[in-house]
């Protein structure tokens, strides 16, 4: 009986066959990889953080969204951006396999809370708005904070 397994895939390249190695693979899927990095980039859709931001490990393109939006009480815009960092690279349109949206990963649990206080709809389309996820973000520490928590309640890991 042939074993199935002994012959190495194969591909057709212009109507000849050529052996495809475990090295070709990969460089295939690099150049598919780059390329929707680079189509995602062109539309919009990817956010990529500086070198400032990564070699930070923060999101200082934001921090003045987070000054201005902090809540009465405060909080610590280098840990906000920080958290921020962690949660979303800066890139403020990711959403997550556990309905968390935007730069501060916002859970859609959070949506009618936060439509409430805010006084409008917020949506997963919203809250991929960086001063509306901020604005959320706000919210949430008060609420925590109020319920006698800590303020990075919602970033806890």
């Amino acid at each position: 009986m042939a074993d199935r397994f002994a012959t190495p895939p194969r591909m057709a390249v212009d109507g000849h066959h050529a052996l495809l190695t475990s090295t070709g693979r990969k460089r295939i899927v690099t150049r598919m990889k780059r390329t929707l990095i680079a189509a995602a980039l062109t539309l919009g859709t990817l956010t990529v953080p500086t070198t400032a931001d990564a070699a930070a490990g923060r999101c200082r393109s934001y921090e003045p969204l987070l000054a201005a939006h902090a809540p009465r009480r405060g909080w610590d815009v280098n840990r906000m951006s920080r958290l921020m960092f962690r949660e979303s690279r800066c890139t403020p349109h990711v959403r997550s396999r556990t309905r968390d949206t935007g730069l501060l990963q916002i859970n859609d649990v959070n949506l009618a809370y936060l439509s409430r206080k805010m006084g409008r709809p917020i949506t997963v389309e919203a809250l991929r708005d960086p001063a509306t996820n901020i604005a959320a973000a706000a919210l949430l520490c008060t609420f925590w904070r109020n319920a006698g928590r800590s303020c990075y309640q919602p970033w806890a890991l």
